[in-house]
């Protein structure tokens, strides 16, 4: 209900058009409103007339699952769709099944924050409601309680997790908060915060 009431908050404040989610394709990895899986994710994968290859299991952190026959196999970064089909073309590749059916299910979805930090009212993590991949950068900084008044909305910092398996933080850009706010850009250019990522308000220079 919180994020909710905050969501509706910024649908007023903001211009039409300037947010809400990305409608782009699955390619999008960023911005696009399909959910991406995720370590941690807990999924039923069945390949249909063959119970035997079936299991539960969580996506480990490097972004695999173990998948009967095929052994460790990378599905983390892709929808559950892209999944599905990575793991038909495997069984084929390898001549296990001829035309395999995979589904899978999402039982679980992994618990995903993002960190705001600086001057808003309430530092600290955010979570990100289930299957989404990220907060706009805006409603992250909404759901800490919003700007304090000395800070410097134009110059947000938002520091990019590093991929699974990677050792390091990953990108760092600057971001100007009140242009998102006080334009008429289009949906597309909403930047999401993603798991794991931190975003620090500075503070104002007098």
């Amino acid at each position: 209900m919180r994020f909710l009431a905050f969501f509706c908050f910024l649908g007023v404040v903001l211009l039409p058009g300037s947010f809400l989610f990305s409608q782009s394709g699955e390619g999008d990895s960023s911005q696009s409103s399909v959910y991406l899986l995720s370590p941690v994710d807990k999924l039923v994968i069945s390949v249909y007339g063959q119970l035997d290859l079936s299991s539960e299991q969580r996506i480990s952190d490097e972004g695999t699952v173990s998948i009967p026959l095929l052994g460790e196999t990378t599905i983390g970064g892709l929808t559950v769709s892209n999944a599905q089909k990575l793991i038909e073309t495997e069984f084929v590749a390898q001549r296990y099944l001829v035309s395999p059916v995979v589904t899978i299910s999402i039982e679980e979805f992994s618990p995903k924050v993002v960190t705001v930090l600086g001057e808003v009212e309430k530092p600290g993590s955010i979570a990100i409601p289930e299957g989404r991949n990220g907060l706009p950068i805006q409603v992250a900084i909404a759901e800490a309680g919003g700007f304090t008044g000395a800070a410097q909305k134009g110059e947000v910092q938002l520091r990019r997790a590093g991929t699974p398996g990677s050792n390091g933080a990953g990108e760092f850009e600057v971001v100007n908060v009140s242009k998102l706010l006080d334009s008429k850009s289009k949906q597309s250019e909403s930047i999401l915060a993603g798991p794991d990522d931190v975003i620090f308000v500075p503070r104002r220079l007098f």
